[in-house]
């Protein structure tokens, strides 16, 4: 499980380097996808809501660091985000494309409704850049979506490593 959770946070940091560093600075993306999310989606879907939130913790720091918000913003809805994707990680198969464009989409969804919801407790922080009925949420949930299945298709090369599950027990679609 150590090896598993050093693994993830690899990953999340790279997902957070390549997000906020390369990403942001290509000048005709609209909105830089989140690919934090999408990893962060993956991990708690293969192994469960409390290594969903614990992802999602550890996704949410990196990215206050990095990004410069107020700490724990990120980290307090994708803690959310992260525990309620690990409940359906017993009920559904990650592999393919529709789940993983329908669950990211899902989030991507909550992580505006959470933002939305922290914001009226908050109101100085100024969350709200865009609303959800805006070209930049659109090109922010489209991307996300398109890039989901992508995401999901290379982290399940790492799947066995990732996994914290008796990897005897896993089928290998690779």
């Amino acid at each position: 499980m150590v090896k598993s959770m050093l693994i993830t946070t690899l990953i999340l940091f790279s997902a957070t380097i390549i997000e906020s560093s390369i990403l942001s600075n290509i000048n005709f993306l609209l909105v830089v996808p989140d690919l934090v999310l999408i990893c962060c989606i993956y991990v708690s879907l293969l192994n469960g809501k409390v290594y969903g939130e614990i992802s999602g913790f550890i996704s949410g720091i990196f990215l206050d660091f990095i990004t410069g918000v107020p700490l724990g913003l990120n980290c307090v809805y994708r803690t959310i985000i992260g525990y309620i994707a690990g409940f359906f990680s017993n009920t559904i198969i990650i592999t393919g494309i529709v789940i993983p464009m329908t669950s990211v989409g899902i989030a991507t969804l909550s992580k505006k409704l959470l933002l939305f919801l922290i914001s009226l407790f908050f109101p100085k922080l100024n969350l709200n850049n865009y609303s959800i009925i805006s070209y930049y949420f659109l090109f922010e949930f489209c991307a996300n979506i398109i890039l989901a299945p992508i995401v999901f298709k290379f982290l399940s090369f790492f799947r066995r490593q990732l996994s914290i599950h008796d990897t005897k027990d896993m089928i290998d679609n690779n």
